[in-house]
Order: C-alpha cells, then structure tokens, then sequence
C-alpha cells in the first residue's frame, strides 16, 4: 500500500503542476491577460501563482474562502458546486518540530513550510443562510471617477510620492490632459480641473512609471515606450480596482501583438513586474485587513 500512496501523490503532484502550468500559459491571450487583471483588482493580496489559478478557473470570481469560512460569514456553498483550488501553506506538523527539537534543533535544517492545492469556493457558488443567521455584506464600495470619495487615498499617495523624492504639482493643464511624470525634474504634475477621484487614478498610473525607473528589480524585463505603457496601465487598472475606483469606461490593457513576439517567460516576467509594483502601491495606500 504504501508504493501505491506515494506514486498516488507523485500523480496529485503532477497534476498539481501541470494547473499552475495552464494557469501561466493563459497570460499569452489578451483574454487570458485581461481575466487576470480583472482577477487581480480583488485578489492582490493574494500571491501571483494563486491569482492566476483563480482567473483561469473562474473568470468572474470576486471573493474566495473555503467551506466553513463561508459558514462564518453566514453562507453555505451550493450543492453540486465544484471548488476551485489554489495554493494553500501548510506549517510544520507538531510531531515534525518535535522531532527537530529533539535533533538539536538546527535552524538550518527547520521543517520548512509546504504548499498543497485546497480547496475554495467564489462567492457566485455560495448562497445566504436561513435565520437567524445574518449573512455579512459582501459588497465593497465603489466610488465613480468624478466624486471626491478618495481624498484618503490622495493623501496615500502623495506621501510615498514623497518618499521617492517625487513632487507633486497640481497645475492648470488643458482638459484633455490628466497629468504627466517629468523624469528630468522627478514630478507629477496633475490637471487641477480633474476631481480628486480622477487624481487619485493619475497618480497611480504616474506612480507606476516612477516605480518602474527608481526601484527596478534585477529581473525586470528592459521594456521600449509601448511596452512600458502596458505596464503602466495594467498596474493602475488593477490597484484602482483595489481600492474601490471605478474605471470602466477604461478598457482593460490588452497585449495586442506583444504575445505573439514575446515567449512565455518574458509574459511572465512583465506579470510579475506589474503585481510588484501594485503590491508595492497598494501596500502603501490600502490598510492592512
């Protein structure tokens, strides 16, 4: 039995991979691009491995727990619901650190945390549960582009402007202008005409061209103007997401011809690059839950 239970597991294993595997490869579509972007305004405190798991299997998905996280907050899952898997940890047995204690308890040779695919459902499969229970609100606020709601998040993001010695300009500009980042002289400059929600969306997109020359990473892709653009305005259409900016009359970025030019790995490596830099800036704005 127990040759049998472990090429079981080798399998699970495989399988495993190879959903993660389909899960990457979905980013060279535009329609594959998109799903994660849109997955990702609700998910980015999630890792990318798992947000790209979440996008592939359901598109649509807002908001994900397991079984009895849904039974907390006062829902139970459909019957014939088929859950959705992602990346889960799984710390140290207790019998495990017993034993590492036992030996000596070497750091370098701690039982290390490991990672199975779990089970976990989206919201669009669950329903309320009967009183006397009372299903928690699921619906975050979402704020138009034109409003003033976002004066919070304003704030935010001057302030980590200000700790990349950026400054921050609002200037009279013509009406066809948002803003702009001046490289030469490392500022922001925002059309005082716009509400403060429409700043709040420049900042983030102006933001990000700034990320993207003073805290690049060695593993970030060398990228021409175009290329630059798509990043850009992927980052500022998920982190506006995040926080609740409603952008929709903004088509998602798509990848147009750069997936048929580009290999996987370089996909990849731009999707890693965006979900920095949005952590990056949400992080700073977004208040830890």
């Amino acid at each position: 039995m127990g040759i049998v239970s472990e090429v079981e597991r080798e399998a699970r294993r495989r399988a495993d991979r190879e959903k993660s595997r389909q899960a990457v490869e979905a980013l060279l579509s535009s329609e594959g691009w998109q799903r994660w972007l849109a997955c990702r305004r609700h998910f980015h405190r999630y890792s990318l491995a798992n947000q790209l798991l979440i996008a592939v299997q359901c598109p649509g998905a807002m908001m994900v727990a397991g079984f009895r996280a849904w039974l907390k907050l006062g829902y139970c899952v459909r019957r014939g619901e088929t859950a959705l898997r992602i990346w889960v940890p799984m710390s140290p047995s207790k019998r495990e650190l017993e034993r590492w204690h036992a030996s000596g308890a070497d750091a370098a040779a701690r039982p290390r945390t490991r990672f199975r695919l779990a089970p976990v459902f989206d919201r669009s499969q669950v329903q309320p549960l009967p009183a006397p229970a009372v299903p928690q609100p699921l619906d975050p606020p979402v704020s138009p582009l034109e409003g003033d709601e976002l004066a919070w998040a304003f704030t935010a993001l001057v302030s980590l402007a200000a700790e990349l010695a950026i400054r921050v300009s609002v200037e009279r500009m013509p009406d066809r202008l948002g803003g702009c980042y001046i490289v030469e002289t490392n500022v922001i400059a925002l059309n005082e005409r716009r509400s403060v929600n429409h700043r709040v969306k420049t900042m983030v997109h102006e933001l990000g061209h700034a990320l993207w020359r003073l805290e690049r990473d060695p593993d970030d892709l060398p990228l021409t103007c175009e290329e630059e653009e798509l990043v850009v305005e992927s980052i500022a259409y998920t982190v506006c997401g995040s926080i609740g900016l409603d952008t929709s009359q903004f088509s998602i970025p798509y990848l147009a011809s750069w997936s048929a030019r580009a290999g996987l790995e370089t996909i990849e490596r731009a999707a890693k690059t965006i979900d920095r830099i949005a952590k990056r800036i949400e992080d700073h704005v977004i208040p830890n839950d």
